[in-house]
């Protein structure tokens, strides 16, 4: 994957919040796929800059990296690392400002072992960036990532700090959203008729490597070990668990009745669909991408 007019608007605020990008490591040799109707749109259409294919030059000239390296399993794009990140990193002669990984880590089968590689490149108050897929990509790569990873992998426990992470609409060149951490006892879950990419970016600020990564409800539940389990999952009135005893008593006559099965059915797969359309969800502040007019 390369650089679009999404991944580089986020990546200009994202320079403006956390400073300049000093000395850049991208994985994989970015693509650039800023379209003409972008470029018009920023008036950059008349800069050669963004004339080429990739965009190691782009984030010298124009966002002011101070140098680009690309790491990839070859050389069949011009990277001038070549490195595969399934592998421990033993001797690692250098470490980056910042780390950009925008459409490679879902390529990379043990994935595990490639975060923790990206961590170890990057340098103690060094900055990691990803986009990477989150829904409706399925076969595009090996995974798709969702918010809770991120939230958990860079957590202040593991030595991180600042993490921001945006959801991002491939079908929407207009809005972006903010993610923001739900109710620990509560998962973050976002539905799609599009395919949805996650961009997020982090600070290390100690060499600790994923000290503790767990799902946050699951984490929530454990640590409650001394309150009745049922108590912690479930902390309702009378009132709400009878009218949900009779809401499911009325789900199971639909549900086991001839005449009304199939359509029961659909419209409760649409219900539970739309219950967790990313657009409804309350952890998510839209904003809008900024264009020169």
């Amino acid at each position: 994957m390369g650089i679009t007019f999404q991944t580089f608007d986020l990546l200009k605020k994202n320079i403006d919040e956390f400073g300049k990008l000093g000395d850049v490591l991208t994985l994989g040799r970015l693509g650039n796929q800023i379209d003409k109707k972008s470029l018009k749109l920023l008036r950059l259409e008349n800069n050669k800059i963004f004339s080429q294919i990739y965009f190691d030059e782009i984030l010298v000239d124009y966002l002011k990296a101070n140098s680009v390296d690309s790491l990839d399993n070859s050389n069949f794009e011009g990277a001038n690392i070549i490195c595969d990140m399934n592998n421990e990193l033993k001797n690692i002669n250098k470490q980056y400002d910042t780390i950009i990984d925008i459409g490679t880590s879902e390529h990379i089968f043990n994935i595990n072992q490639n975060l923790i590689n990206i961590s170890k490149l990057c340098k103690k108050g060094g900055r990691i960036i990803h986009c990477l897929p989150a829904n409706n990509q399925c076969g595009h790569g090996f995974w798709q990532f969702s918010p809770e990873i991120f939230f958990s992998l860079y957590d202040e426990s593991n030595g991180y700090q600042s993490t921001k992470l945006n959801l991002i609409d491939s079908y929407d060149n207009q809005n972006y959203w903010e993610i923001k951490k739900g109710p620990k006892n509560e998962r973050l879950e976002l539905n799609s008729f599009s395919p949805l990419y996650i961009f997020v970016s982090t600070i290390k600020k100690s060499e600790n490597i994923f000290q503790k990564v767990q799902q946050s409800d699951y984490n929530y539940i454990w640590n409650k070990k001394s309150e009745n389990i049922d108590t912690v999952i479930n902390k309702k009135s009378s009132l709400s668990i009878t009218l949900k005893k009779i809401k499911d008593k009325i789900k199971y006559f639909f549900r086991n009745n001839y005449l009304f099965e199939k359509k029961f059915l659909k419209y409760e797969n649409k219900r539970l669909f739309l219950k967790n359309f990313y657009k409804k969800n309350n952890n998510l502040i839209l904003f809008s991408y900024e264009r020169k007019n």
